[in-house]
């Protein structure tokens, strides 16, 4: 019934093509093969020549810190799962299938305070030659990765993959599960994610296909996440009878409207009673006895004003759990963007079968 988000502190793209610059601070990271493409992109930069032609290769690097890493660690317990999301801002050239892979860098590297477009171009953090630079001092990567320019990023043995088909959401929502777990046990040193095409399309003389994602320096609400699940659920009914059919209705009494920005965690009750009640010989109203909502219920969130989804019902992690006092599930809200409108949804899977979503428009706000 868990999920935690995070956001990146530091994300860059690499260009094999113009490989001291640095772009930490552009909105935009790119995803790209572009081989065998004479593209005039910086009209600042000299003419290329004839083997430049066949070299224009960018890779993604996406970093979490430590202390957001080892929060997450605290809070996930039993079975559990991380993902790597990336949103889609454009894209040139899509095959109707294609993959790429996230791997675990092995250097540590500097964002740096460049933008694609500066000119001269800003040469300090991290490039395709090199993880950080900084005046009067250079490195570089450990070893070669790429056919024709040196550089562009060494990573260890972990990584994932992300297929796409014709019909897919082109958005990138890969399990990076085993990677975080080896940060978690210290096996392996944190520095964050490196996401490239793989090796075969990248050394494809030919291959043109060229994806950009928004970075976290985007004014979107679209920025790249590290998104945990767990199930921590519990279903204890107690005193409590279960829905039973289709004729109820449900309220969030304690949704107060506003919640700050990281602040943690809130635990949204949900009430459930008979739409129709029995009549009974009670002093007490029968329209206002509680009832829980069948152990087959998930929550989720959505954008109110892009409509979008921002946590999906999953039928794993985002379980609704119950005591003797109502129906309830946990929100983290330091993975929900400030200033922003959300729904909270409800789906519920009745005892003979029947899958019912609800929406009752329970809006609240996230403030900073």
């Amino acid at each position: 019934m868990a999920v935690y988000k995070i956001f990146p502190t530091a994300d860059t793209t690499l260009y094999s093509r113009f490989p001291t610059q640095n772009t930490g601070l552009d909105e935009i990271l790119e995803v790209s093969v572009k081989n065998g493409i004479n593209i005039a992109v910086n009209l600042y930069e000299p003419q290329p020549d004839t083997q430049i032609l066949n070299d224009d290769l960018r890779r993604s690097l996406i970093s979490f810190t430590d202390t957001d890493i080892q929060t997450i660690k605290s809070f996930a317990t039993g079975s559990w799962q991380a993902g790597l999301k990336l949103y889609l801002a454009n894209a040139e050239n899509l095959s109707t299938t294609y993959s790429l892979e996230i791997r675990a860098l092995s250097s540590s590297w500097g964002m740096g305070t460049g933008k694609f477009s500066d000119y001269p171009v800003t040469i300090n953090g991290a490039s395709w030659q090199g993880p950080n630079y900084s005046p009067g001092t250079s490195s570089a990567w450990i070893s070669s990765s790429y056919y024709l320019t040196p550089g562009g990023g060494n990573w260890t043995g972990s990584f994932a993959s992300q297929s796409f088909s014709y019909k897919d959401s082109k958005d990138i929502n890969a399990n990076v599960t085993s990677m975080v777990d080896k940060w978690f046990s210290g096996s392996v040193n944190n520095n964050g994610f490196i996401v490239k095409h793989p090796t075969s399309v990248e050394n494809n003389s030919g291959s043109y296909i060229a994806l950009n994602f928004f970075s976290v320096d985007t004014h979107t609400i679209y920025p790249p996440t590290l998104e945990m699940k767990w199930d921590d659920s519990a279903y204890t009914t107690g005193s409590l009878n279960i829905i039973s059919n289709n004729q109820f209705v449900t309220s969030f009494d304690n949704n107060v409207g506003s919640f700050k920005y990281n602040t943690g965690k809130y635990r949204f009750r949900v009430n459930a009673r008979d739409k129709y009640p029995a009549r009974t010989f009670s002093t007490a109203s029968v329209y206002i006895t509680n009832k829980a909502l069948p152990q087959q219920t998930y929550w989720a969130i959505q954008d109110v004003k892009a409509d979008d989804i921002v946590v999906d019902f999953d039928n794993n992690y985002t379980k609704v759990s119950c005591d003797g006092t109502s129906s309830y599930f946990d929100v983290y809200m330091n993975g929900l963007e400030p200033e922003r409108y959300y729904k909270l949804l409800l789906k519920t899977v009745l005892p003979d079968g029947e899958s019912i979503e609800i929406d009752n428009n329970s809006i609240f706000k996230i403030i900073r």
